[in-house]
């Protein structure tokens, strides 16, 4: 965590390296969080920081970084958004593409600002975040879902209702690298712009669960917020 923990912000990243399979924590230090704000500017700057241009935007070494913002979880309505940052793969170029519903505020409420994914996976797997531990799961029982379909199922295994947990997936569309596949988020809130599901789908990433926590975000002065 932040050693001054900077308000807006959780204090930690989780970074998934899918060709190892493997979790880690990742820190920003608060000047950082104060120049690039947010999850596309944080999103933006993993991008530019650790992928070359020369690289493809189905290369495991593509980033797809899954961010919310310094409001993401408060009280101000539509925190939940998050921004996804990585190289598109209609353009094979850098994109920022953003989808509402409740993936932001719960990942902060899990203690994370975002989740900077990298590498490619031998097998189909999903990604849990719950209570600050993450985990991952075989997905292949999910592949040829769609995305309202993967929500249930994955609900229903961790044994989770509704409101209790956020699922951001991909259908068929991002399974097949389809150059114009979305991300989805709740069932029914789309980050479309340039590729973002065929990204995911190319680490055979299927989906992200987060349970909604019970960490809070700080804020400076909530009673002028």
């Amino acid at each position: 965590m932040l050693e001054t923990k900077t308000c807006g912000y959780a204090g930690k990243f989780l970074r998934l390296d899918l060709t190892s399979e493997r979790l880690q924590e990742h820190v920003f230090g608060e000047k950082t969080l104060r120049k690039y704000i947010g999850g596309s500017g944080l999103g933006t700057k993993i991008l530019y920081d650790e992928v070359s241009p020369e690289s493809c935007w189905s290369d495991p070494a593509n980033r797809l970084s899954i961010a919310s913002g310094p409001l993401g979880g408060t009280r101000v309505p539509g925190s939940g958004t998050i921004s996804l940052v990585t190289k598109g793969a209609l353009t094979n170029g850098a994109t920022s593409t953003q989808a509402n519903g409740r993936f932001g505020a719960y990942l902060k409420f899990s203690g994370y600002d975002g989740i900077i994914i990298q590498g490619a996976a031998k097998r189909w797997l999903y990604l849990c975040i719950e209570n600050d531990k993450a985990e991952l799961r075989d997905a292949n029982h999910l592949l040829g879902r769609d995305t309202y379909e993967t929500s249930e199922l994955i609900k229903e295994e961790l044994e989770k209702k509704e409101m209790q947990m956020s699922v951001l997936s991909i259908g068929p569309a991002g399974e097949h690298l389809v150059k114009f596949a979305g991300v989805y988020v709740d069932k029914g809130h789309s980050a479309s712009h340039n590729g973002s599901g065929a990204v995911m789908g190319s680490k055979k990433l299927k989906a992200i669960a987060v349970a909604r926590g019970k960490q809070r975000v700080p804020v400076n002065d909530v009673e002028r917020l």
